[in-house]
């Protein structure tokens, strides 16, 4: 269902006016996806603020690519800094989502910056003439640096407390959770109609699972997390809800099933992290953040694949990264933004090297085929470092190391079987260059990798019952067992050994970008393109870095009581 009104009349010559075209793109029972259009016909401005007045009792509860407020029935939505600056003929677009009860009608009239929108330059304040327009107003070709793509996910106004309209278009990912595939709820764990609630269209519109907290508003938990709410974001305006499993739905749509891959809805996590100082001569060596000048200020919203707690990740390299970040520099102010949806690739395929205990890095241990057995391995990075035997032989033989918040080297021990995941990527061609160059590290995973056990799949707290030193993580466990008298398994959620303690550092940044700002690329950000093409993902790199940027992120501790692996 749709509705909208665009105003015309016979031009007047002036300093101010403008136009308003709305729409209301996507209607459901209580809920609606509603997207404006403002045209300056005036004087160029610099910044906008459009009001307007629903009439029926409806409510804005979401907006991307405006700052909207509602005060009884009357709207206010401002612009944010990539649309504010309007020439005269120029046009910015924004959406929400919003609800509705009984009757949905357009609004009847628009007013920028205090001017009622008649659809001409005029000082007077004419009453507008409805018409009729198209759903939406097609986006730009072209769009210019600092302007989103076009197209935004609609979210879902309903998040948390309704499951999807019927008849809507489901993805692989969120069907794997009505199934029960991805989610099997434990004696007293939400049910998967509850989990079912929490979705999101993804940009092709289909629905997605997406972020949920660790415990729903009717009391039940869900023994998993996700990391960060991505509300509190200051990109989640234009971000949206993260659609988990999207890159994996492209893929599928179009590779053949040797060339697809499928990730578990517990090990998507998510971070955001606002005004962030990236500091001069950082490189990311230190644990600590160097003293020095600032030269850019970044938000990043991101959300990654990482589980610890199977064997995937053994043989497995490529994961989803669903990337926002915005940086603005110092030296003049220039802003960089980069969206986008990639499977990337964490290290080779096939295996893995060593983590910090005994050492990080050494030589790659071959485990066997990755699934898919076509992904594309990156070398410049140390990739993924799991724990294997070669630490616990450096937990006997009482080897040292450096830890950061110690003067003095100190005993490895069970406590410091951690996972560092790096990588080093880039996207490429029609005029962009763009590099990342991130760090996912997890202080307590759940496995570690042992040839001698089936699966080669190792239970970190099974060796805390054994003669080796644990550390803290170990002291918790034994001090369980000791009121119980039972050894804890490996997925009880008294178990310290969960995956919810990590960092996450976006890393080094670099986008340099003298073609659109909107291309395309295939699931793994390869053959960039200015036009979509079968299989291909609409990302968004616009600026120039006048620098490398390292960026830092968080360290966290998403853990609850009544989170358990697998996480």
């Amino acid at each position: 269902m749709t509705g909208g009104m665009a105003v015309s009349l016979t031009p007047a010559h002036a300093a101010t006016g403008c136009g308003v075209t709305y729409s209301v793109d996507a209607q459901w029972s209580g809920g609606f996806t509603g997207n404006v259009t403002l045209t300056n016909l005036g004087d160029p401005v610099s910044s906008w603020t459009l009001t307007w007045t629903f009439a029926s009792g409806q409510q804005v509860s979401q907006a991307w690519n405006s700052t909207v407020s509602q005060s009884g029935s009357q709207v206010t939505a401002r612009s944010v800094s990539h649309n504010g600056s309007l020439a005269t003929g120029a046009s910015a677009s924004f959406g929400f989502n919003g609800t509705w009860n009984g009757s949905n009608p357009v609004p009847a009239s628009f007013a920028m910056n205090g001017t009622t929108c008649t659809g001409a330059p005029s000082t007077g304040n004419p009453t507008p003439t409805p018409t009729n327009p198209p759903p939406s107003t097609p986006p730009p070709t072209n769009p210019p640096p600092s302007t989103p793509p076009p197209s935004n996910p609609p979210g879902n106004p309903n998040w948390g407390q309704g499951l999807p309209p019927a008849g809507a278009q489901t993805s692989q990912a969120y069907d794997r959770i009505r199934n029960g595939t991805d989610y099997t709820p434990r004696s007293g764990e939400c049910s998967t109609d509850i989990h079912a609630r929490y979705w999101t269209y993804g940009p092709d519109g289909k629905v997605y699972p997406t972020w949920h907290p660790t415990r729903d508003s009717s009391g039940c938990n869900f023994g998993h997390e996700h990391g960060d709410d991505p509300r509190p974001s200051d990109l989640f305006s234009t971000a949206g809800w993260p659609a988990f499993g999207y890159t994996s739905e492209v893929m599928a749509s179009t590779l053949p099933a040797s060339s697809q891959r499928h990730e578990d809805h517990v090990g998507h996590k998510v971070l955001t992290v606002n005004n962030v100082n990236v500091i001069q001569g950082d490189n990311g060596t230190s644990f600590f953040p160097p003293q020095g000048t600032t030269i850019a200020v970044c938000d990043v919203l991101l959300k990654f694949h990482q589980g610890t707690h199977s064997k995937d990740a053994f043989t497995n390299n490529i994961h989803e990264l669903i990337y926002n970040s915005r940086c603005q520099q110092s030296n003049g102010g220039a802003v960089t933004e980069a969206r986008f949806s990639l499977m990337i690739p964490i290290g080779r395929a096939g295996g893995f090297s060593p983590s910090e205990c005994p050492g990080f890095g050494g030589q790659f241990i071959n485990v066997g085929p990755a699934v898919p057995a076509d992904s594309p391995s990156e070398s410049r990075s140390l990739g993924r470092l799991i724990t294997e035997p070669g630490c616990v032989q450096a937990i006997r033989e009482g080897r040292t190391h450096r830890d950061p918040l110690y003067p003095n080297p100190v005993p490895f021990t069970v406590s410091d079987m951690d996972d560092f995941w790096f990588s080093d990527f880039q996207v490429t061609g029609s005029g962009l260059n763009f590099r990342l160059a991130p760090l996912f590290y997890v202080v307590n995973p759940a496995r570690y990798y042992d040839p001698a056990k089936p699966d080669r799949l190792g239970r970190i707290v099974d060796l805390c019952y054994t003669d080796l030193a644990g550390g803290d993580y170990c002291d918790q466990a034994r001090r369980v067992t000791q009121q119980t008298g039972q050894q804890l398994a490996w997925d009880d959620s008294r178990s310290p050994f969960k995956g919810t303690l990590r960092e996450f550092r976006p890393g080094f940044f670099v986008v340099q970008n003298s073609g659109p700002s909107t291309v395309y690329t295939d699931a793994y950000g390869r053959n960039v393109s200015s036009t979509p093409f079968n299989g291909s993902i609409q990302q968004y790199f616009s600026g120039n870095s006048a620098t490398q940027l390292f960026v830092r992120g968080a360290t966290r501790d998403w853990g609850a009581d009544h989170i358990h692996a697998p996480n």
